[in-house]
This record gives structure tokens, sequence and C-alpha cells, in this order.
């Protein structure tokens, strides 16, 4: 079986998040399944044509895809339109593609295998706020193509039932369409990582804290981190609480100005662009991670704090609820809450809740490991193969 994938962005080879750790971690548990597997994505900076790494081929197509808003849908859209010209020349089995990067072959190139589209948050404009020009430009560049891509592919992956049902109710496509391919994470790497570390609360000077709370994301406005900051103002009114930040971003300067308008820029260690070695180790010495996200799939951080055997307070958005289970391994909160989140840290304090919780967090992540999510992507594409079989007979 051949699969190509297409993204934008891809680890190892450009700034990423979720999204491009899913992309590539797909791609690596795939081919230790025996897969043959190409990525082809944007031109990285500094420039490569083509490269394997992991055992996966990786091609390259201009233009590098630019982190910036402004500019980045008028690169995506010459990244497509070279893409497809690629497309065409291909041999595959299945297209699996991330975002809206199938849109110009769908549309001009005959289809030789399965079209796989996994839209990967770009339906999920509604929680962005824009004015009237920029939401035309938005459904003229984005939700178009990106609705083209759904209706006109083999099948649309997702992360879950929430997930299909908002897609299929925006886009209006047949539920029977979407397949079911989840986030995964490194159980083993995990705990290796655990047991190398050397550093200790002490060490980090957060050993007398009461509790110890971690956050891991890009600080984006989405990832609503902010509202942690305005928790953590609340906590420390009773208690002493302190935050292992980890991530960067443009939200930066604004959670720093509110660090300080608060007075509890102490209570915060600080940490960006850190090797994932020393992201786990640093999960590990924390008592209960948060992930007050606005809106999004199911996000890789709260797997991998899971399975650290950390509780998990998380927004009751898309596709959290299906590992965060309401008062088993954490606790649920409305997005945009400060106090919900304050309270549910109290909850889990003050019942002594920490360990069994985080026990409850490790079971749970045991059955995302990768290879077992590897495993069931091959399954779901041998299906979908079969399917245009039985139809061609």
């Amino acid at each position: 079986m051949q699969i190509v994938t297409t993204a934008i962005r891809v680890h190892p080879f450009h700034k990423y998040g979720g999204a491009e750790i899913y992309i590539y971690n797909l791609a690596k548990y795939l081919v230790k399944n025996g897969i043959d597997v190409k990525i082809i994505t944007s031109t990285p900076k500094p420039k490569v044509e083509s490269t394997v790494y992991d055992g996966i081929k990786y091609e390259f197509v201009p233009p590098h895809v630019t982190t910036d808003t402004k500019r980045s849908v008028i690169s995506y859209h010459l990244f497509n339109f070279n893409l497809a010209r690629k497309l065409c020349k291909e041999d595959f089995d299945i297209l699996h593609s991330f975002g809206m990067t199938a849109h110009n072959y769908l549309k001009k190139c005959k289809k030789i295998g399965k079209v796989i589209v996994e839209p990967f948050g770009l339906y999920g404009t509604h929680e962005v706020k824009q004015n009237f020009a920029k939401k035309c430009l938005r459904k003229l560049l984005i939700e178009k193509p990106l609705e083209y891509c759904v209706k006109n592919a083999d099948a649309i992956a997702v992360e879950g039932n929430i997930q299909a049902k908002e897609i299929s109710e925006k886009f209006e496509v047949s539920e029977d369409k979407f397949i079911y391919i989840p986030d995964g994470v490194e159980i083993e790497f995990i705990e290796e990582s655990i047991k190398k570390s050397e550093v200790s609360k002490e060490d980090l000077g957060i050993g007398d804290a009461d509790i110890v709370l971690v956050n891991v994301n890009r600080l984006v406005k989405n990832k609503g981190v902010i509202y942690l900051i305005d928790a953590l103002g609340i906590l420390n009114k009773c208690l002493d609480v302190r935050l292992i930040l980890i991530g960067s971003g443009p939200e930066e300067n604004r959670i720093k100005m509110r660090l300080k308008e608060l007075g509890i820029e102490q209570k915060v260690l600080h940490f960006r662009n850190i090797p994932d070695e020393k992201k786990f180790q640093l999960i590990s010495l924390a008592d209960i991670s948060v992930t007050p996200t606005l809106f999004e799939g199911l996000p890789i951080v709260i797997l991998e704090a899971m399975a650290c055997g950390k509780p998990v307070i998380a927004s009751n958005v898309t596709e959290v609820p299906q590992v965060v289970n309401h008062g088993v391994n954490g606790f649920l909160v409305p997005p945009r809450d400060p106090e919900a989140i304050a309270k549910a840290v109290l909850e889990i304090y003050k019942n002594d809740l920490i360990e069994k919780m985080g026990r409850e967090s490790k079971k749970i992540a045991r059955n995302y490991d990768w290879d077992i999510i590897a495993k069931m992507a091959i399954r779901k594409y041998e299906e979908l193969m079969e399917k245009n079989n039985t139809a061609t007979i």
C-alpha cells in the first residue's frame, strides 16, 4: 500500500504545533507497520528538495507557507497549485490530505487513488471574531475550498464523533463518509524520558508549593491560556499555586502583562523551545495539567499529560470529552471560565484526587498509543480501497 500525505507544514521541518506532530507521528508509525509513506509539504527554511527522515520520504513543494496569518492564505493557495501538478504525476493508493491541500488536485486532476481529507480545525471559524470583510475573504479563500474538498473526497478523517457531527452539519455531507483516526501518544518514549529525569521540584524552586499546575501549548488566543492565568490569580488568594508554562507564541506579551497586573509573575516558570524529553520531565513534576482551549479537535497535549499520569482539567469542547472523563481522570470546564478552572483545581486538591485521577489518566492514555492508532488507520485505508474494488466489480 502506498500512502501520500499532504500538508502545508510538518514536523520536524517547520515551526509546529499539535497538527504538525500528528501528521509526522501517524506517518512514522505507518512506516513502522510496513506501509510506504511519502509526505509532500511546503518548502522549509533552509530550503530542502527531498529527504528521508525516520523512514518517511519527504518531498517539498514551493513556496514556503509562512506562519504570518496576513500572508499565509496566499502562500497556501500557491502551494496547492504547485502541489496539484506534482500529485497528478504521483502513483498512490491513498492520498491523505490535511486542511485544504487536496483542493486543486480534486478540481483539476483525474483521481488515481482514494482521497481522504482531514480538515484539522479549519472548519472551526465560528469561534473567531472577524469583521465583515475578513469573514467574506475567509469564506472565499478557506471555507469554500475546504467545502469542495470534503464534498468531493472519498472520505473525511476526524478525531471523533463530535467533529464528524460538526463538519457534517456545516458542510451538509453524510456522516457515513467519515473515518475515525484519533490523535495518538508515544507512551514508551514518554516513560523513558521521565525515567532519565534528574530535575526535581526543589531544583526549580517550586518544592514548597501547595499545587503545581502545567500547561503546554502554542501561546495563541484559541489556546485560552489567559484564562488559566486569571485562574492562577484566584487560586493564589488562598493557596501557593505555581504554574509550569511550556510554549511560545504571539500571546506571550499579553500573558506577561496579565501576570504583572495580578502580581503573580513569580508564580510562573516559563519554558520555550525545549526538546520533547525535557517537556515530559517537566510535566511529570506537576500535580495537575490544565488545557483551557477554546476550540480544536483532540489536543495531543492532553494525551501527553495523561501518559505522564496527570489529572486533566480541560475545556469541554469538541473531542476533549473523548479522553477526559469528568470526575474520573479530571474535570471538564466551560471555555473562558477562570472561576471554573480554579474550582476544579481546588476540588482535586482538597479531595486528595491527584494520584487516583492520575492513574486513571494513564489507563485511558494507553488506548491511544501511536502503534494502536496506526493499525487503526491502516484498517480504514484498506476498507476504503476494498470499497472501491467492490464498486468496480
